[in-house]
């Protein structure tokens, strides 16, 4: 069986990729790594692959803006007889579902987990044996850390281990170790400790870079990303200092991420035409040339632009939704 695998850069990503190696007991011939919103782009590298039989999307959520492009693509796979697997955890809407299910994908999304758990439950289980402990260790510590719970101590270890500016010979380093059922090794430790060290310089200089806003008795951090801090840290330590309930983590080009632990930020996403789950999504924002420029004298700029936006919008930020599954 020839087959390709597009993925999420996270370590959730990685370890669903790899685990869906795992269980099917055969490498793929390519996994390509991309962001949600430039899964359009990544797709168009499959039209030069030739010989596939199957192609397999993990942890990857549609936005607004690619849906048709997928759509698309994958109704082009399957007319070649190509199937289409697709394992997800993250909010789509019944539209997205549909166009989906129409062009021929065979999909499984559940909310209750996070894709390497949705891997664990739905994938062919075509291996002759499997290690349930590897699994169930495995699952358990990369959705701990990529679903913001971190009720298992492997959480803040996995997501050092893969950074989404990451190269891609690292991902693939990681993916090669999971997919042969090995969960841990010393490379991976080494790169924690790594990580581990850079990021307290990090912690010391947030005050320069964020801004605190509060409207309607929600308060909002906004912050510029730091490299050698994971967001979904960076938010944490955020939330304790200075008791917000919403963190907003920005890039200089507005690449956004949305974290919560009692509020629903993904609606909010999509509006400013991202997704994601519930307590963590990420959206895509144009900062104006003006503000770019202002960045140049006040550290602030851009993170005080993206505030005004978000509250502009802070109706669509919610309690958190009781979770649901489908398929």
């Amino acid at each position: 069986m020839k087959y390709l695998v597009v993925t999420h850069t996270d370590i959730d990503g990685v370890a669903a990729a790899a685990l869906y190696s795992y269980l099917v007991g055969a490498k793929p011939v390519k996994v390509l790594y991309t962001e949600p919103y430039l899964l359009d782009r990544a797709l168009r590298k499959l039209r030069s692959i030739t010989g596939l039989h199957r192609v397999v999307f993990t942890d990857l959520g549609l936005n607004n803006n690619v849906v048709e492009a997928v759509a698309e693509t994958v109704a082009l796979l399957t007319s070649k007889g190509i199937s289409v697997e697709w394992y997800d955890h993250h909010i789509w809407n019944d539209d997205w579902i549909a166009k989906l299910k129409k062009s021929g994908s065979r999909i499984y999304i559940d909310r209750t987990t996070c894709a390497t758990g949705v891997v664990a439950l739905y994938a062919p289980k075509e291996r002759e044996e499997v290690n349930q402990e590897f699994i169930e260790e495995l699952v358990r510590g990369v959705c701990s850390g990529d679903l913001f719970r971190f009720d298992h101590w492997k959480g803040p270890w996995y997501i050092r281990v893969v950074r989404r500016h990451d190269e891609s010979s690292w991902r693939n380093f990681v993916f090669e170790k999971l997919s042969s059922g090995t969960a841990w090794c010393r490379e991976f430790a080494e790169r924690v400790v790594e990580r581990f060290e850079k990021e307290l310089a990090g912690y010391r200089s947030v005050d320069e870079y964020i801004s605190i806003r509060e409207a309607d008795g929600l308060k909002l951090a906004v912050v510029l990303q730091h490299d050698t801090v994971e967001n979904s840290f960076l938010a944490s330590y955020i939330m304790a200092r200075y008791g917000v309930d919403v963190v907003a983590i920005t890039s200089l080009d507005g690449k956004i991420s949305l974290r919560s632990k009692k509020y629903n930020v993904r609606e909010l996403a999509v509006a400013l035409g991202g997704g994601g789950h519930a307590r963590a999504s990420g959206a895509k924002v144009h900062i104006p040339l003006s503000t770019r420029l202002k960045q140049v004298i006040n550290k602030r700029a851009v993170v005080e632009y993206i505030a005004k936006v978000i509250l502009d919008k802070a109706d669509l930020i919610t309690e958190v939704e009781r979770t649901t599954r489908s398929h």
